[in-house]
């Protein structure tokens, strides 16, 4: 009987302080797990150069054709074909690398997160959202 008033107590506060819950996590909304990582190469802008270029261009071969009115005519239309093309061959030579970075959310959300330079991330890292960027955690 003396025994039994000794375990008692001791069985109780062994239970009492296991069963305490340890305190739950918060959900973040700014971490989540990366599910894909996509390398997007995307066309750069292209600007005065590249239009300049191209307009000079067109208008000397505009003004080959024709002849009076039609010469005119041919000259403009050259000018602002040529710097048109211009700038779309020079945004094409001007190539810009893009990485989508797809993050599953502790909240159940699913975004993509376009950066710059190479994150370094692979699929399962978990991140967290800071100043339009991902960080490991």
């Amino acid at each position: 009987m003396k025994l039994i008033k000794f375990l008692l107590p001791a069985i109780l506060a062994v239970t009492v302080t296991g069963a305490q819950a340890q305190p739950k996590r918060g959900v973040c909304a700014d971490c989540g797990t990366v599910t894909a990582v996509k390398l997007v190469e995307k066309d750069g802008d292209g600007g005065a150069a590249g239009m300049v270029a191209g307009g000079i261009a067109g208008g000397l071969l505009g003004n080959q054709v024709g002849g009076g009115t039609g010469k005119t005519l041919a000259t403009v239309a050259g000018v602002a074909g040529g710097a048109y093309a211009g700038k779309k061959i020079e945004g094409k030579m001007n190539k810009v690398k893009e990485w989508h970075v797809t993050v599953k959310y502790e909240t159940g959300k699913v975004g993509t997160v376009v950066l710059k330079n190479d994150p370094n991330l692979r699929n399962g890292d978990h991140v967290r959202r800071e100043n339009g960027g991902l960080n490991r955690y």
